[in-house]
């Protein structure tokens, strides 16, 4: 059976602690763990933590929230046995590659080798990148292309997997973008936006990770836009043979009882 697991990233919010909070993230996870509930999770390494920089992405965090260097959060996670199934590398890497700064290029390159060094030390074999910048219109594809496969052929351990995050490319959709790399993870909540999913299902042998994203309702997560149907395209997923990780990540307030639900909703519906 397909494994669950629980990004990281919305579990400080299950007990109204900022997302950013650090040990309100791994104080949650040992419940989860504890509860038996989930496979494991999906590690997010977030901007906010980065002293040297200010998110280049939209934040909703203060300017003097906690940071925290890549050895410190391993040091966190170190000894607690925590079952770390995929790290989703620093959302802004995309952002670093994509810009007219040869420093922040540079920038962008020491991140992914510092978030695929980070996912050996956790003992997780995937790691999900945003690999454009989703506000660019034009990009250098071939550049992100370059830098794709230099890593991947220096981590042959370790799947890096670009995510259909969007894009405002003309004549470019996400599916587009991200078949042309080995690795991929497919973020229900953006196919659902771009009308992308058929694209996805046909491909499903090549994804690594499925993000179920989305808001809680009724016991299950949907999505937040377009109008795809989770459970129908769950089952499409599972009779396409994919054998990979589906990762639950709740959108908006939730208590800890409702991620309960969901992850039960979605355990039920992969039978």
């Amino acid at each position: 059976m397909n494994k669950v697991s629980i990004s990281t990233g919305c579990l400080p919010r299950l007990e109204s602690r900022p997302f950013y909070e650090l040990s309100s993230a791994t104080r949650m996870m040992k419940r989860f763990l504890k509860e038996s509930v989930a496979d494991g999770f999906e590690f997010v390494l977030f901007p906010e933590w980065d002293s040297g920089n200010s998110p280049l992405t939209p934040s909703d965090a203060p300017s003097d929230c906690e940071r925290h260097t890549i050895e410190e959060i391993a040091e966190a996670l170190e000894g607690k046995g925590f079952p770390i199934l995929s790290v989703h590398a620093n959302r802004d890497i995309g952002n670093y590659l994509c810009s007219e700064d040869a420093e922040k290029v540079s920038k962008g390159i020491r991140l992914v080798d510092e978030c695929l060094r980070f996912t050996r030390k956790v003992g997780s074999r995937i790691c999900v990148f945003h690999l454009w910048d989703t506000w660019k219109e034009t990009i250098d594809l071939a550049h992100l292309q370059t830098v794709y496969k230099r890593f991947q052929k220096a981590n042959p351990d370790i799947a890096f997997s670009v995510e259909n995050v969007p894009t405002r490319i003309k004549g470019m959709t996400p599916f587009q973008l991200v078949k042309s790399f080995q690795h991929k993870t497919l973020d229900l909540k953006w196919a659902s936006l771009f009308n992308e999913f058929d694209a996805f299902a046909k491909i499903v042998g090549q994804v690594d990770n499925v993000h179920v994203q989305g808001k809680y309702e009724d016991g299950a997560v949907v999505p937040t836009v377009g109008v795809l149907k989770y459970e129908r395209v769950l089952d499409r997923i599972k009779e396409a043979g994919y054998k990979g990780i589906f990762t639950i990540e709740l959108e908006g307030k939730a208590s800890y009882g409702e991620m309960l639900k969901c992850v039960a909703k979605l355990r039920e519906s992969l039978k």
